[in-house]
């Protein structure tokens, strides 16, 4: 039996579903940023802001991917 309604499927909890979908939307305009001061790279002159931009692109894109990795400990 399907329902037209939304079912949050976090433990039927709306706000981590909440959380989720505004994370999730977050990440897509920090890639949509990130996307076009790649493009610029070349372009920018100051080597603070570029040092910076690095920094902030490998802390945003990396550190979380490789945290999430291995996974929870199993308990």
């Amino acid at each position: 039996v399907e329902s037209p309604q939304l079912h949050c499927i976090l433990n039927s909890n709306n706000v981590a579903c909440s959380f989720a979908v505004g994370a999730g939307f977050l990440a897509f305009l920090s890639c949509l940023a990130f996307l076009v001061l790649d493009t610029q790279e070349t372009r920018i002159a100051g080597t603070r802001f570029r040092t910076a931009f690095q920094l902030l692109d490998f802390v945003l894109a990396d550190i979380p991917g490789l945290l999430g990795f291995p996974g929870p400990p199993k308990r």
